[in-house]
């Protein structure tokens, strides 16, 4: 490993099996609920992360643009992915060793030449390059948050504690 990047694999490493934990005892109601009509549910947000995952390991491969980014993304790739849960999951996990084991491979260099081929022209917020190991970690980290608020909300309405809470003395105790 090119030990310029270790901390990056480590990064994705982590939030890897943060979302993996955060996805562990998931109960079948659970996977469709939504505390809204119009909020993602962890279906959704799985699927999601599948199709991207999927372009991440192709820009990470192969230089391929990033779709919705650089290039348009193509519908019928996108319909392709059905709305399963347990095979999405199942191709995100394969697609996130994948990535991982990329991560593994490549030099700076090359981690920087495919990000710049996966981005084209286009730039992040605040006129910010994209590094591919980067954008990929904080994608799954803020929809990691978005799954762990629902099935914490989704417990709350049941009347049973939230899963995920943390144990921290900067939250006051009458906010429990």
């Amino acid at each position: 490993m090119d030990e310029a990047l270790r901390v990056v694999y480590e990064m994705n490493q982590s939030v890897w099996s943060r979302l993996h934990s955060a996805l562990e005892g998931l109960e079948d109601a659970e996977i469709d609920w939504r505390p809204l009509p119009e909020a993602n549910t962890i279906n959704l947000i799985v699927r999601h992360l599948r199709i991207e995952s999927a372009w991440h390991v192709d820009s990470l491969e192969r230089g391929e643009p990033m779709p919705t980014i650089a290039i348009a993304a193509r519908q019928q790739e996108i319909d392709a992915a059905a709305f399963d849960f347990t095979e999405n999951f199942q191709q995100l996990t394969e697609f996130y060793r994948r990535f991982l084991q990329l991560l593994r491979t490549v030099t700076l260099d090359m981690l920087q030449q495919r990000s710049a081929m996966a981005y084209s022209d286009a730039t992040g917020i605040r006129g910010q390059r994209h590094l591919l190991a980067y954008h990929q970690a904080m994608h799954v980290a803020t929809h990691c948050g978005q799954i762990r608020t629902i099935r914490n909300l989704y417990r709350k309405t049941r009347g049973e504690p939230a899963r995920f809470f943390p144990e921290n003395p900067t939250y006051p105790p009458q906010l429990h």
